[in-house]
């Protein structure tokens, strides 16, 4: 409550400095007018940077705001002669223009603060009723909570020891089938190394045959050409005997 009142205190006085400006609009020369509004500019923005050194310092949200309406209120100062200048309208007009913004903004304002208090109020109030109850059902409750949590927790224990398996399975099986493609790659391999060595040594063999064929043909031949020749040289032998046996006959 002390809040809303010090806000309605300082929307009651921005609201009569926005009128006063109007009723001085009527009854003073504009020059002095503005060199007033300048002034009224000046303590605004002091008494804000006053007000924001001190939230600063107190680490105060509530100070910071109001000092940070005082500075919007000095920039407004300043910018009125200007305004009605560009927008081409009635000082008093903007004045009472000006003057329902700002009764408006404090109006949302305090409606924000209350409906904050009532909560932080019913809140307190509900706290209060829970720290009133007995002490009994509170510890069942407990008692009962912390059941529900031991078995929630075994649940969860034994999701995670069955998810470590499930993965624990999974790379067993991975590096098993790894292991079963690689023996399946050897095997196929020496097989082919076999084969090839087989074909070889057939290959080989069937040389080894021929070239002993060959060699036995060969030999025959050879064997052929010496019997010949050994006949030849005994039938010239066998000759030359019975040509000698003649002539010793005749010569007898």
């Amino acid at each position: 409550m002390k809040k809303i009142t010090k806000d309605l205190i300082i929307a009651i006085c921005l609201i009569a400095y926005v009128l006063i400006l109007a009723l001085a609009y009527t009854k003073m020369n504009i020059d002095r007018l503005s060199k007033d509004i300048q002034v009224f500019a000046g303590t605004f923005l002091v008494l804000g940077l006053l007000g924001l050194e001190k939230a600063y310092k107190s680490d105060d949200g509530k100070t910071a705001i109001t000092a940070i309406e005082l500075l919007v209120m000095s920039f407004y100062s300043l910018s009125i002669m200007h305004m009605v200048a560009l927008i081409k309208c009635d000082f008093i007009n903007y004045m009472f223009f000006s003057a329902g913004a700002i009764a408006i903004y404090y109006f949302i304002k305090e409606i924000i603060i209350f409906t904050k208090q009532k909560r932080d109020d019913l809140k307190n109030l509900s706290d209060i009723s829970e720290i009133v109850k007995k002490d009994k059902p509170i510890k069942k409750e407990a008692k009962k909570r912390t059941k529900e949590e031991k078995i929630e927790n075994k649940n969860d224990n034994l999701s995670v020891e069955n998810k470590k398996e499930n993965k624990e399975k999974i790379k067993s099986n991975k590096t098993n089938g790894n292991k079963v493609k690689k023996e399946k790659n050897t095997a196929t391999i020496k097989k082919r190394a076999t084969k090839k060595t087989n074909t070889k040594n057939e290959k080989n063999k069937e040389q080894n045959k021929s070239e002993t064929k060959t060699k036995s043909k060969k030999s025959e031949s050879k064997e052929n050409n010496q019997s010949k020749k050994s006949g030849q040289k005994s039938k010239t032998t066998s000759g030359t005997k019975k040509k000698s046996k003649k002539e010793v006959e005749k010569n007898d």
